[in-house]
């Protein structure tokens, strides 16, 4: 054997080797450090169980080739997801919820929808800070279309109305509206008489101040007739006998 054919062969021995170790290489790092942001629905080690479900999703080549060849996971409550590469080792999972401002009991499901009335969730669970909405009229839904009522603009309102809620850190888990679209706001055991849009975001001020001294109690707080902050009988209380 000429030595020109003996350095052609471990030429190709060390190509073939180098290789080798590259494949053994890639298939043997791990994910060892996750990190999910963006999450409010699930807790971080929910969702690292819906995306990452058997052990092979683990190894940083296969899950970075999955990723840019397979759609993502359908999860519900969530609009999308990215994976981010830190390292190889080291992996950041972005999630992008749904927005959802209310939600419907429609055939024992609650049907949950965005600020455009489109459902996008239909599920038996209860989503905590979301409220349940009622005296809407509609006969059929659907998935993934808006909420077949007669005045559009509702949702609007709701959107503004859950948004003024959250900015004053009320808690408000029912709302519900009557044939002229006016809100009430069902907050634990105090039934609140919200009326028209007009001064809502004074009304809710008020009511963050007035829910302390209503702690412990019963009964409907009319706000309806609300003139302003300044008045001495801005707002009635009637307690439940």
């Amino acid at each position: 054997m000429t030595d020109r054919r003996r350095r052609k062969e471990i030429t190709i021995y060390g190509i073939l080797l180098f290789f080798l170790l590259l494949i053994l290489l890639l298939f043997s790092t791990r994910v060892n450090k996750i990190t999910v942001l963006g999450n409010k629905q699930y807790t971080e080690k929910e969702l690292t169980k819906m995306i990452l479900t058997k052990e092979l999703d683990y190894n940083s080549f296969y899950a970075f080739i999955k990723d840019k060849i397979r759609p993502h996971k359908t999860i519900p409550f969530v609009e999308k997801y990215e994976l981010h590469w830190k390292d190889p080792f080291a992996l950041e999972i972005i999630v992008y919820e749904k927005n959802m401002v209310g939600y419907v009991e429609y055939m024992s499901s609650n049907l949950y929808f965005d600020g455009d009335g489109i459902v996008v969730e239909s599920t038996k669970k209860k989503i905590p800070g979301i409220p349940r909405i009622t005296g809407l009229k509609f006969s059929k839904v659907s998935l993934y279309k808006a909420l077949p009522v007669e005045n559009k603009a509702i949702f609007q309102d709701i959107l503004n109305l859950g948004a003024a809620l959250r900015l004053e850190e009320i808690d408000c888990d029912h709302i519900e509206y009557s044939s002229s679209y006016t809100a009430t706001l069902y907050i634990g055991d105090i039934k609140v008489l919200i009326g028209d849009n007009e001064d809502m975001e004074q009304k809710l001020m008020s009511l963050k101040d007035i829910l302390p001294a209503l702690k412990g109690r019963k009964g409907t707080l009319d706000l309806s007739r609300y003139q302003g902050r300044k008045e001495k009988e801005a707002y009635v209380f009637k307690e439940n006998k």
